[in-house]
């Protein structure tokens, strides 16, 4: 039942008793008035009829007031209903007996009393005063007056009982007035003391949102909302000052190998550190994930703000112990000037979030000032990064082939596939010019996955059409291949384009390999079971261990392009690429050179024993179809001829012997 059920139950019980109360005092008037019958001075019609219409009287107030609508005499005490019936029957009982004229002294009490009960104590006892003195001297004075016909001793007694009668109901109905009144007295205290606590409640979440709106709910920092603010009120006062975004370097990597938890645990490192570095006048708020942005005020010159960068610089160097484990973090901060580099808050931002693009892009771990040659790089990259998500799903994406030759036969054994973005409106995108970002910004992946997909697709399609079996090397970034599903992916492209295993080639760096080697080695011998010829591209520029190069089950070297550059005239460059081709060969791996452009360069690696090689000698990367022309002038091969050079560089998992 609630509040408002409940009260309604309190007041329709208050009324019954009311009710109740009345009902009685009539009952006690009537056998006072069967009295005056007895001693023969009104007729025996009065006290019935006096009855008959006042207890029908309470019976109509029960039904109205405790029955119907008790909820509408909530904020009564005793009814004008109540006082107009009571004085109604008052009124009838003297129409009928006019020789009983006293008796209109029981009105008078009966209509105090009703007005009386809204009153205080004090002030219904003046009044009940008032009305007993007079009618004491009206009753003394009754004795010797003509109008009041009773005389007898008989007359007198009944005349003071109607007298005690009517007070004592008067002095009941009041009690009653003055018990609903404490308790609507008491409900509207408890209402006031609920509206209050409901108002401070609502002050209390109304402070709280305010709060949250402007703050950061994991450090507590003001947020970008709140910094915005207080960096309009600063370009207002037209004072230098300088703005500063820093990100933390490497943060995902933390997040992502601790977990979310050791990740807000170091947020909130870094924002105490922060804080402690902060002038009095200072702001430092996080906008977000790993970014936090801070405020020097009335600091102009680039040495003075270099001394804050590089104090954060120091602060945030220091170890962090999380979780049990010591964690180092490095911050790439970039930095804006007001009036040099803008002159409002919004393109200030801009500008010290470029800077900071420039840190990260320089090496990171260091704080840079704006300049333009940032602000050119930093749009150019939002720019690609922005038309880059495009072209994944609008298909703008092409693999162009190069020739790999045998450098014994001159025959082309196999094809490395070499991505292309063809951009609507800017041409053609070599992979130098996105790969980076896309490998940034997480597209890699489904930008490597489509690739695998359709060098299967296009090497599965030669076949179909009768030309020669060409094995087909896709490059794997090294995001690509650390993904769990990795191997699943490759096979699936596999089966989705019915190719055999043996005609697809994964080149992966050295540094992709060697990063987690022990992880690496489980993969490779995934792939060479799968039958899947596996190359270690840009061979010589990285930090192979020999023990793991003789763990790795790969079948191909690659020989990087910048020591095939200089062969014919730097005598180092061929006592390196020599030294390659012997460890190759005596670990039973296959040696391709990339980058042959001249006849000399080819002439001294058929000397060295290289095995294939491709470059701009035989010819550059080229669509589907400019290859399918040129292998066309290059004298038939047999369906037989090619399979058995598969086989001859298959896994060495899959298949004994040399390679």
């Amino acid at each position: 039942m609630d509040n408002a059920a409940r009260e309604i139950v309190g007041y329709r019980r208050y009324w019954q008793s009311v009710t109740a109360a009345i009902a009685l005092s009539c009952v006690l008037d009537s056998l006072l008035l069967a009295g005056f019958v007895l001693v023969g001075t009104i007729s025996k019609a009065v006290p019935i009829a006096y009855a008959a219409v006042s207890l029908s009287s309470c019976a109509l107030f029960y039904v109205y007031a405790a029955r119907v609508a008790p909820e509408r005499l909530r904020d009564s005490h005793l009814t004008l209903p109540m006082v107009i019936a009571s004085s109604a029957t008052e009124l009838l009982f003297v129409g009928l007996a006019p020789e009983m004229t006293f008796y209109f002294l029981m009105v008078l009490f009966i209509v105090f009393t009703f007005g009386t009960t809204s009153l205080s104590i004090r002030q219904s006892a003046l009044t009940w005063l008032a009305v007993a003195i007079a009618t004491a001297v009206l009753l003394y004075g009754s004795r010797r007056s003509s109008w009041i016909p009773q005389a007898s001793t008989a007359d007198h007694v009944l005349v003071w009982l109607c007298f005690v009668a009517t007070l004592g109901r008067c002095t009941l109905l009041g009690l009653f007035g003055r018990s609903l009144r404490m308790r609507l007295q008491d409900r509207r205290r408890e209402l006031s003391e609920s509206v209050e606590t409901r108002d401070k409640s609502l002050e209390l979440v109304k402070a709280e949102l305010q709060h949250q709106a402007i703050h950061d709910a994991l450090t507590g920092l003001p947020n970008r909302t709140q910094f915005a603010d207080r960096l309009a009120i600063a370009v207002r006062e037209h004072r230098p000052f300088a703005v500063a975004v820093l990100d933390l370097d490497r943060f995902k990597v933390i997040n992502d190998s601790l977990g979310q938890d050791a990740g807000d645990a170091l947020l909130k490192l870094v924002a105490q550190r922060l804080g402690s570095t902060m002038r009095s006048e200072d702001a430092v708020a996080r906008a977000g994930g790993d970014e936090f942005l801070l405020l020097l005020q009335d600091v102009g010159a680039r040495e003075e703000i270099s001394k804050f960068a590089t104090l954060w610089m120091e602060v945030l160097s220091d170890p962090y112990r999380i979780h049990g484990t010591e964690l180092h973090v490095s911050p790439s901060i970039g930095i804006a000037r007001y009036p040099v580099d803008a002159a409002n808050g919004h393109a200030l931002l801009a500008r010290a979030e470029e800077a900071m693009y420039h840190a990260k892009q320089c090496g990171r771990n260091m704080f840079c000032f704006f300049d333009s040659e940032v602000t050119s790089f930093s749009r150019e990259r939002l720019v690609i990064e922005s038309e880059l998500r495009r072209a994944v799903t609008a298909s703008q994406f092409h693999l162009h082939y190069q020739p790999r030759v045998d450098v014994a036969t001159g025959e082309v054994r196999s094809v490395e596939a070499l991505l292309r973005w063809q951009h609507p409106t800017r041409g053609w995108f070599m992979p130098g010019e996105f790969i980076a970002i896309a490998e940034e910004t997480g597209l890699i992946l489904p930008i490597g996955d489509w690739v695998i997909r359709e060098a299967c697709r296009q090497a599965r399609l030669w076949q179909l059409q009768g030309l020669r079996s060409l094995r087909v090397a896709v490059n794997v970034s090294p995001m690509q291949f650390r993904q769990p599903n990795f191997v699943d992916d490759v096979r699936k492209a596999l089966e989705t384009n019915s190719l055999d295993a043996a005609y697809l080639e994964i080149e992966l760096t050295e540094a992709t390999l060697m990063t987690n080697a022990q992880k690496s080695v489980v993969m490779l011998e995934q792939l060479s079971r799968l039958g899947i010829v596996v190359a270690m591209d840009d061979f010589g520029t990285g930090y192979s261990s020999m023990s793991y190069l003789q763990r790795f089950p790969i079948d191909k070297l690659k020989i990087d392009i910048s020591f095939i550059r200089n062969l014919s005239s730097n005598p180092a460059d061929v006592s390196i690429v020599g030294a390659i081709i012997s460890l190759a060969h005596g670990l039973r791996l296959k040696v391709v050179a990339e980058g042959v452009e001249t006849a000399e360069q080819l002439g001294l690696l058929k000397q060295m024993g290289c095995d294939q090689y491709q470059g701009f000698l035989y010819s550059a990367a080229v669509a589907p179809a400019a290859l399918e022309l040129l292998l066309a002038t290059g004298g038939p091969h047999s369906v037989e001829t090619d399979t058995q050079s598969a086989a001859r560089t298959c896994s060495k998992l899959t298949l004994p012997g040399p390679n």
